[in-house]
């Protein structure tokens, strides 16, 4: 009997070295997944982190933008109530040189400004001038006004008549 028991103690003891290196190695195993795991855990933690930092970059760089955005349209509104402004302050009567305006043809402003006493009148007079250029209408108004010392002729600026 004591040889059974020692053949059963031998046996039990093999599986159990047996049992133990596989345990062993699933553990070693599992310990290598794990490893492998916290590093991958690290690359995506270093990935959030970098798009963390992306990410206040782009709200930076989009803020800028919203800030030239206002700037560039505070621009724009000021350009046009000067653009507002200057029509406004156009005058409203004109003398008109020798054509009718076409329905179809462009208006042309000039002023011109009489410098000296020998001039038929003091001041400025606005003319309403109908031509295909503004160097057409300007020339028309220094032929009508040829002196350089008796009058100061401005460029001439498109013109936009209101609509009643």
């Amino acid at each position: 009997m004591n040889v059974v028991w020692v053949l059963g103690a031998v046996t039990s003891l093999g599986i159990g070295m047996l049992a133990e290196r596989i345990l062993g190695i699933r553990a070693r195993r599992q310990s290598e997944k794990l490893t492998a795991l916290k590093e991958r855990l690290n690359v995506y933690a270093n990935y959030a982190k970098l798009a963390a930092v992306r990410r206040v970059e782009a709200e930076e760089t989009l803020a800028a933008l919203h800030r030239e955005m206002a700037e560039v349209e505070g621009e724009i509104q000021s350009l046009q109530s000067a653009a507002t402004d200057d029509t406004a302050l156009a005058p409203m009567e004109f003398h008109c040189v020798d054509r009718v305006a076409r329905s179809s043809g462009p208006l042309w402003y000039v002023a011109v400004e009489a410098l000296d006493a020998t001039a038929p009148w003091s001041g400025i007079r606005t003319y309403a001038v109908a031509a295909e250029s503004a160097q057409e209408a300007r020339k028309r108004i220094v032929e009508r006004h040829p002196s350089p010392t008796a009058f100061t002729i401005s460029p001439a600026a498109p013109l936009v008549l209101p609509e009643r």
